[in-house]
């Protein structure tokens, strides 16, 4: 299976040395806005072409898309009809952008649309009660480093480097939560898609002890209660960026060719 990947940051890295050492997919493009020299990447002998922007015949070319750059890359993914294609895989890393573009996903009609579990655990038993779900939270625990840079800042009078001991920063509903904090908050976005539920709230925490990146779920309805805590190691070359989340979709490609599949 053909492949192009979106993004060649600290995830879109790994994912192509992990695809080109793969015999079941080829890596076909790499989509990044900065010049690369493939000479410098491990897998120069690999017939890889790199592109500045997504077009339709790339879409055209290929089998899986692998999204792992903005929100903003998934708004533009979603406008090219060439995209809704049958037999066509779309990963999804930035998941906050499927929330923003709920109209044009829905349209999709012959696509298949990825979430991996990303940085949190408990998302199939989450999607498998969504039905009967009365309350869910999210409770995101970061060292104030992961969470610098994010838009909600610009209008807040809060100084992660003064902070002392471990805060909650933020509340708020999902639909603010993808706005504000739009490289931190994306299992927000996932956890959305799962349970179905608008009325999901964020709590966001800045621990300067923290150290890892922790997600807890409290989903209760008719089934019983749901309580998942994920303490993720942020990936080694970006804080913002837990390496569970990269190796999620590592699970996803496994997983088409698996002869037993966990869903």
């Amino acid at each position: 299976m053909k492949i192009a990947l979106i993004g060649f940051g600290n995830i879109g890295k790994y994912l192509a040395d992990w695809i080109c050492a793969n015999s079941s997919f080829e890596l076909k493009y790499i989509v990044a806005r900065k010049e690369i020299a493939k000479e410098t990447c491990g897998f120069k002998e690999h017939p890889v072409q790199f592109k500045k922007e997504i077009t339709a015949d790339l879409i055209n070319d290929v089998d899986i898309i692998i999204e792992c750059a903005t929100k903003d890359v998934v708004t533009q993914l979603l406008k090219f009809p060439e995209i809704d294609e049958t037999g066509k895989k779309l990963i999804v890393i930035s998941t906050g952008g499927l929330y923003e573009n709920k109209m044009a996903l829905s349209q999709l009609k012959k696509c298949e649309v990825i979430l991996p579990v990303g940085a949190i655990a408990g998302l199939d038993a989450i999607k498998a009660v969504n039905d009967e779900i009365t309350s869910i939270a999210l409770r995101t625990t970061k060292h104030p480093k992961s969470l610098e840079g994010a838009p909600f800042f610009e209008n807040s009078n809060i100084d992660l480097a003064s902070i002392q001991t471990s805060q909650t920063i933020w509340k708020g509903k999902v639909s603010e939560a993808v706005k504000e904090f739009p490289k931190n908050i994306n299992v927000a976005a996932s956890l959305y898609f799962a349970s179905k539920c608008e009325n999901l709230m964020i709590e966001i925490v800045a621990d300067p002890n923290a150290s890892s990146n922790m997600h807890e779920i409290t989903c209760e309805g008719g089934f019983g209660k749901i309580y998942t805590r994920t303490e993720n190691k942020p990936s080694p070359n970006n804080p913002k960026t837990s390496f569970l989340a990269i190796k999620s979709v590592v699970s996803v490609l496994s997983n088409m060719n698996a002869t037993v599949k966990i869903n």
